[in-house]
């Protein structure tokens, strides 16, 4: 009776995992990582390569592109995959993050059947199942998001899982060992570098140099077969890293050095404090090693034993993952492989007792000490319900604000245009254009074709702007008007300011738990003031490229002087007359054009028109030698009947311009062919 109940429970902790996890929410629209998974994912669908691989990631964009394109098949949508996903995000995000709880539900079931199975013992089983329930971390992470830790959690749930075998295989020195230990180190590794501490464990515990370096060579082919969705990006990645480990600050920004001792030890100290049951078991696990070193007379002696090496080893992993993470600390969460293996820690503490526990009291520790450990942690575990039901609460409320707001707006302020704050917002558009930037930006034309209205103001660039292209303000306000609302941001002082020093006068309308919405004042705005000319412009040029002089060597203006050099002017395509530039391949240029008579105060704008299929290519004005001034063209402002897109840059020349000339010209650095054709230059005072 006993034993089906303990079985029962094996079943039981799984589906309380599941139910918890499936019935919890996220936070809606959020940016930061989901949607740059999704996107990703969809990449990888589509056959395309990976724009993020900061952690790397990429085993979560593979998991991503399966799930995508299951639900896509099973949905009989009638969209191709790419609209159906970016019109439908949220609910393909949820199908993501509740795939992921399923995963981690089966995963903690067979982990309990593979501990009762090989270790013969219920409670062991039902310890380690117990394990996520010990930490708030664990929990919030496994149910709220779509990220890194989540896989993680399954790959430490199979290390655990193959640590058993190798502990209670007969034969543990075969090579298969060190095969499966190196396949998913570089599993843990494509998921999540904060793997990299647990990479420890399997070469402390296998036996033999030879087991060990197979173990290690077989690394690096598993990390670039399931890091192979972002080959493209390995110099990139490398560079991430390299800045993480020689800067002190978080995300390889801050001083060089390798850590600050003062930011270091108060980490640690905050790390503790904030891990208070995986400190207790570390602290715990030294005391019994070194009780087995004093018991076996020498170290040597105590290595010969099996469960000293293992907890030995989860215990350098822990203290690795703890001295790591201390470097750039700011979120628990970058602890997540050490706190999973902490019920592990504490079964190997309880199997390495009963090695030194006198003969006549083996028997009732054994069956004492694991059903006591388990009903402690159920203990703890209970005692986290109270944190996970405020923060199930508060992801509720932050939603239903987040849907009464946007209710409010579309009810009171039917005649402003909305302009999101970006990238820090809670919206649609904002969480769309996250994931498209940290995705090589693939889906910027689906997204201009699917959402016409989505605008936004990016506080790092302080410019207005239609997905990846910048608006100048006079067409801005030409376009959409002088009503404009901020919607979702900012929130904080720092950013307030931040928003005001770009030149914004921002007249709060109200807030709300998570989202905050100003009235831009245009008149008082200097952004606006700046670059709003009532009259006409001082100057203005056209060039349609049909005037050449007589020996073909230049492109002439319209009073008859040079404009630029006829190079790859060319009469397949054109938009207007007869000729165009083709820029045909990767980093090809064209019409370098010298703007004369250039000071600081004045405004100009450009425009010219291109075909479609090649968003990397753009219109630059540069101050050459002469001056580091350069601004770059994204994306187009509208489309003409024939599918050309029309190119704008506009900018004020600032205080301390150097020198008196621009250059402009024509870049394509991306992978298709262009034309341009019709430019124009006005400029304003």
């Amino acid at each position: 009776m006993i034993k089906k109940l303990k079985l029962t429970f094996l079943v039981i902790i799984p589906l309380l995992f599941l139910v918890a996890g499936l019935q919890f929410d996220r936070t809606k629209y959020g940016t930061d990582p989901e949607s740059a998974y999704l996107l990703n994912g969809m990449n990888i669908a589509m056959g395309k390569s990976v724009g993020h691989y900061d952690n790397p990631g990429t085993t979560v964009q593979i998991y991503s592109a399966v799930m995508l394109k299951a639900t896509h098949f099973f949905r009989f949508s009638g969209l191709d995959l790419q609209t159906d996903v970016l019109t439908h995000s949220e609910y393909y995000i949820e199908i993501l993050r509740k795939g992921l709880i399923f995963i981690n539900a089966c995963a903690i079931l067979i982990l309990g059947l593979f501990a009762v199975s090989l270790l013969k013992n219920s409670w062991a089983g039902l310890v380690l199942q117990l394990a996520p329930f010990l930490s708030v971390t664990l929990m919030e992470e496994c149910f709220t998001k779509i990220a890194p830790e989540q896989l993680l959690f399954t790959t430490v749930a199979i290390l655990i899982i193959l640590l058993l075998k190798f502990y209670t295989s007969s034969s543990p020195g075969k090579l298969k060992f060190s095969l499966l230990f190196g396949l998913l180190a570089g599993f843990g590794l494509a998921t999540k570098m904060t793997y990299l501490p647990l990479l420890i464990i399997p070469f402390v515990v296998l036996q033999g140099q030879k087991n060990k370096w197979v173990y290690v060579a077989s690394i690096l082919p598993s990390f670039i077969l399931f890091t192979l969705p972002a080959v493209k990006g390995y110099p990139q990645m490398a560079y991430w890293f390299l800045n993480l480990g020689t800067h002190t600050g978080t995300y390889g920004q801050g001083a060089s050095g390798i850590l600050d001792p003062a930011t270091y030890i108060r980490s640690i100290l905050e790390i503790a404090g904030n891990n208070v049951a995986m400190l207790l078991v570390m602290f715990l696990s030294i005391s019994v090693l070194l009780t087995a070193i004093f018991i076996s007379g020498r170290l040597k002696s105590a290595l010969a034993n099996k469960e000293f090496s293992m907890l030995l080893a989860l215990l350098i992993a822990q203290f690795g993952s703890v001295l790591m993470v201390a470097k750039h600390y700011h979120n628990n969460h970058y602890l997540f492989p050490a706190l999973s293996l902490t019920a592990f820690v504490l079964v190997f503490i309880i199997l390495l007792i009963n090695k030194y526990v006198p003969v006549q009291k083996l028997d009732k520790f054994r069956r004492l000490s694991f059903p006591v450990l388990a009903a402690v942690i159920l203990g703890v575990s209970l005692l986290n319900i109270p944190y996970m039901a405020l923060a199930f609460q508060g992801y509720r409320l932050s939603n239903q604000s987040t849907d009464e707001t946007f209710a409010r707006l579309d009810h009171d302020y039917k005649g402003y245009t909305k302009v999101y704050y970006y990238p820090a917002s809670f919206n649609e558009y904002s969480s769309l254009r996250w994931g498209n930037v940290y995705s090589r930006q693939y889906s910027t034309e689906k997204l201009m074709k699917l959402y016409p209205d989505a605008l936004f103001y990016n506080a790092w660039d302080k410019s207005f702007q239609w997905w990846e292209t910048n608006i100048p303000i006079r067409e801005f306000v030409k376009k959409y008007g002088g009503r404009i609302l901020l919607v979702g941001g900012p929130r904080t002082d720092e950013e307030l300011k931040m928003v005001e020093q770009g030149g914004l006068k921002l007249n709060k309308l109200f807030e709300s738990r998570v989202q905050a919405v100003y009235e831009i004042d245009t008149t008082n705005s200097a952004l606006f003031r700046d670059n709003i000319h009532t009259g006409p412009p001082v100057w203005s040029l056209q060039n349609d490229f049909e005037t050449l002089d007589p020996d073909g060597q230049w492109i002439l203006a319209s009073d008859g002087s040079s404009f630029c050099k006829n190079i790859a002017l060319v009469s397949s395509k054109s938009r207007s007359g007869k000729h165009a530039f083709e820029l045909p391949v990767t980093d090809s240029y064209a019409m370098e054009y010298q703007l004369p008579d250039v000071k600081p105060g004045y405004s100009y704008e450009f425009s010219i028109w291109k075909t479609t299929g090649n968003p990397a290519a753009c219109l630059v004005a540069s101050g050459g030698d002469a001056d580091p001034f350069y601004q770059q063209s994204t994306g187009y402002v509208e489309t003409d009947s024939r599918g050309w897109e029309k190119v704008i840059l506009g900018f004020k020349i600032p205080a301390g311009f150097k020198g008196n000339k621009l250059k402009i010209y024509l870049w394509n650095h991306g992978s298709s062919p262009v034309w341009f054709d019709d430019f124009k230059v006005e400029k304003f005072q």
